[in-house]
């Protein structure tokens, strides 16, 4: 009997610790800028790589027509890639991403996120 709680005691070290781990959708009416966009993940993923566990979105570029983006990502490694379908005429051009990790500041991820919005007002042409 003794094997065998030693033996239970080894599973339980083995389970992953989920405590901080969770997860939250960002979203956009407005297009997003690319290099601002691409910049804001190159340095999520510096600085959270080993909390970012899965990343994913879909994306609306200032400048880039009917073309939808969209990526997924596990850790560091990102696909990025445009879609096979275009945003279609009356179809609402909202870019969402989700993040799902261990203690992401959401605030922080938030804020950093909008600067990559593109205001009708801030427009500049590339």
């Amino acid at each position: 009997a003794r094997e065998g709680a030693r033996e239970g005691q080894k599973a339980k070290k083995r389970k992953h610790d989920i405590s901080g781990v969770g997860s939250f959708a960002l979203q956009s009416e407005h297009a997003l800028d690319s290099q601002l966009f691409n910049r804001f993940m190159v340095q999520l993923l510096q600085r959270k790589k080993e909390d970012l566990y899965r990343s994913k979105g879909v994306l609306c570029f200032e400048g880039e027509g009917d073309a939808k983006y969209i990526f997924q990502g596990v850790h560091e490694q990102i696909q990025f890639e445009q879609s096979n379908t275009k945003w279609v005429e009356g179809e609402p051009r909202v870019s969402k991403v989700v993040f799902i990790g261990r203690d992401l500041d959401r605030e922080e991820i938030e804020a950093a996120f909008r600067t990559c919005i593109v205001h009708a007002q801030t427009a500049h042409p590339h």
